[in-house]
Parts: C-alpha cells; structure tokens; sequence
C-alpha cells in the first residue's frame, strides 16, 4: 500500500472516529438534559426590572425600594445591568410573606 492509499484510509478511520466521538458526547449531553453549552435545556429567561414590574404590576420605584429594605433579594448583576428569575422571585416573596 502506498502512502497516499494509507493517508487516504487513516484519514477516513479518523473523521469516522470523530464523528462517533461527537454523537456520543451529544446523547451524553441530551440524556442529562443539557444544551450544546452545557446549559439546562429552557432555561428561565433573566428579566429587566422593566419585565419584572410588568408581570408583577408594581412600579419600578417600589421594587428599588423593595430591594433596598431586603438586601437578599434574588438578582443577577451583568456588568452595570440587574437581571431577575421570575421563579427565584416568586419564591422570594412567598417565602417572605410568611414572616
């Protein structure tokens, strides 16, 4: 066999080698319910303070406020932007509704 013939078959042996690599890490990826980024498939959208308000029907004072009184109040800081989880929110309050 020749070095072009050899280079042509391990050539083929490799892609194939890769491409069973890749479908595999993807079935591992989708059997844990994880994204290509390794990120839970739907995973909650984050919110603006516009959003939240909206769907909570409060003004966006009264939540600066609210979050000033309670420090721990669930939110994401990216970069100079505050970002929430509708459900870690709900939680919050309930929670806090309690007391």
């Amino acid at each position: 066999m020749d070095n072009n013939a050899l280079q042509y078959h391990l050539t083929k042996v490799f892609s194939e080698l890769k491409a069973g690599i890749v479908e595999e890490i993807i079935s591992q990826l989708k059997e844990q319910g994880l994204g290509f980024s390794g990120t839970p498939v739907g995973q909650e959208k984050l919110l603006t303070d516009k959003q939240l308000c909206e769907l909570l029907q409060i003004s966006t004072s009264h939540l600066s406020n609210f979050r000033k009184a309670n420090p721990d109040f669930p939110s994401y800081a990216i970069g100079k932007n505050v970002r929430y989880k509708l459900s870690e929110v709900e939680e919050f309050l309930k929670f806090n509704q309690k007391k």
